[in-house]
């Protein structure tokens, strides 16, 4: 059974564009600068700001979000997404196929591939890096979880063997999995700071400060050069927005996202403001969702008058200055899971709220959540929801690094994340399978197994997107975890540079195109 190379699944994009995530989740981006001539064509620098740095450069410890603008331009992936429509594209691989139950995906690469050492990327090549990943602990490694075999058949031809179909597997290979190493140096030392890679840019080292300014340089070598109009790109690491926004106003970077307050500080004639109403979603994981901890939260209706508590209006406008948009649900707003009428699910009730509290008999439980740079903002306001109900929240300090541990700990019932969008099966597996990050206790139950055994069993996305869109519905109804806000943002650019990307799409330099 095929998958067109093209995936006809293309991702809802709303008329009315709207602004500005907080740059510290934002996926941030890239923009050009200086020209140069380069054989009779005109090339930009990219200077783009980030709010952390690669954890590592190893493939198999590979982070997704903004930490791809730099890895990103190191290897190849062997899938990439159009930034317009937020399809999967080929990249590397030139066509991928699976076999009729899904349990064999065979991947065709295209002519030309190089690693930056001059070495062919083959086949085997890239079945050495999946298998590494698959066998090395780190961040890549669950991803692979159901791959049994990856073997190259010829040296253009890749064969990835599945225990069962991974609905969310082919949309990986435009992410950390897909990416390419070179299997002769991945096990040096110089892989996790400095990698021989298969992508368009490679690392200056010497103008390069780790965890702070990345300098990639363009590889004249690389197969699609002539496409690629950045002589370099420079990646600086900015956590602070206001120092982000006097960096683009001062020239040291091209594109930023900006907050909507200081938007107004800019003069139109230099700079391009582009807004975008959702690339994440902010909410209150339900993390003991079975409620073997905390009962109350293994009652639908607690889970739910939490949801009521909420006001989503207030918190968009309060916290987010109006950019995003009010939401009941987890999946994307661009992809074909979403439900509109579903927002309507929780309007803002926190005397109904209290009442199912009161009814399910948990009036007073007090619940620690772990307090972190993402829930500063947002505390009072969630605190005093809690109240409104007749619950409590007590704000548990947690260092910045020990952020995602806490999550996965076992110690909250609840915390409050904001998660970028993938594509519906990765956020299906992510926030509601007994194997998603997102579910670190691992909850699932008859309808959820269900449903899943169906997704897992239809190889046609478009044949499994009633299915999809029946877990969406089931998971809001039971509020397994409550959104609040789609959160948006505003990219600003300048030096002839364009922010093209409409779809939330992938934190890569294909964000950006040059003014024609």
């Amino acid at each position: 059974m095929s998958i067109n190379p093209q995936i006809k699944r293309r991702f809802r994009w709303q008329a009315a564009l709207a602004a500005g995530v907080v740059a510290s989740l934002a996926l941030v981006g890239c923009a050009g600068g200086d020209a140069a001539e380069t054989g009779g064509s005109v090339e930009h620098d990219l200077k783009v700001s980030a709010v952390s740095p690669p954890n590592s450069l190893d493939p198999s410890q590979l982070v997704d979000g903004q930490q791809m603008f730099v890895w990103s331009a190191l290897f190849d992936t062997l899938l990439k997404r159009d930034p317009v429509s937020g399809e999967l594209q080929p990249n590397a691989a030139e066509s991928w196929e699976y076999n009729e139950d899904g349990t064999q995906l065979t991947l065709k690469l295209r002519d030309g591939l190089t690693f930056s050492s001059g070495d062919p990327v083959t086949a085997e090549a890239v079945a050495a890096t999946m298998l590494r990943s698959k066998e090395t602990p780190g961040q890549v490694q669950p991803r692979f979880k159901l791959v049994t075999d990856v073997t190259a058949v010829d040296d253009k031809t890749v064969q990835v063997s599945f225990e069962t179909f991974d609905p969310q597997f082919v949309e990986n290979l435009a992410q950390g999995p897909g990416a390419i190493g070179d299997p002769a140096t991945m096990d040096e030392e110089r892989t996790a700071t400095d990698p021989v890679g298969s992508g368009p840019f490679v690392l200056d080292t010497a103008q390069t400060v780790p965890g702070s300014s990345y300098v990639l340089t363009k590889r004249d070598d690389y197969w699609d050069a002539d496409n690629i109009p950045y002589s370099s790109i420079t990646v600086r690491v900015l956590q602070d927005p206001t120092a982000a926004f006097n960096a683009l106003q001062s020239g040291e970077i091209n594109a930023t996202t900006v907050q909507s307050q200081l938007l107004g500080q800019l003069d139109a004639s230099k700079f391009t403001t582009t807004t975008i109403d959702a690339v994440a979603v902010a909410y209150l994981n339900v993390l003991d969702r079975a409620g073997e901890q905390w009962p109350a939260l293994g009652d639908p209706r607690v889970r739910q008058a939490i949801s009521l508590a909420i006001d989503r209006q207030g918190v968009l406008d309060g916290i987010y200055q109006g950019t995003g948009r009010v939401t009941e649900q987890m999946f994307s707003p661009y992809g074909s899971a979403y439900d509109e009428g579903l927002d309507d699910t929780y309007a803002y009730d926190p005397e109904a709220g209290k009442k199912l509290v009161e009814e399910a008999g948990f009036a007073g439980e007090k619940f620690q959540i772990p307090s972190t740079f993402l829930t500063t903002s947002i505390e009072p306001v969630l605190s005093q929801a809690f109240t409104d109900i007749g619950l409590e929240i007590e704000w548990v300090t947690v260092p910045p690094q020990q952020a995602q541990s806490a999550v996965s700990s076992g110690q909250y019932g609840l915390s409050y994340q904001i998660l970028g969008f993938s594509s519906d099966p990765a956020d299906a597996a992510t926030n509601f399978s007994a194997s998603g990050f997102g579910n670190p206790r691992g909850f699932t139950d008859p309808k959820i197994d269900e449903l899943f055994a169906k997704i897992n069993s239809t190889i046609e996305f478009q044949d499994a997107v009633p299915t999809y869109q029946e877990l969406n519905a089931y998971t809001v109804d039971q509020a397994f975890q409550i959104p609040i806000v789609f959160t948006g943002s505003n990219w600003v650019t300048t030096d002839g540079i364009v922010f093209e990307a409409e779809a939330n799409t992938l934190s890569t330099w294909r964000l950006f195109k040059i003014a024609e």
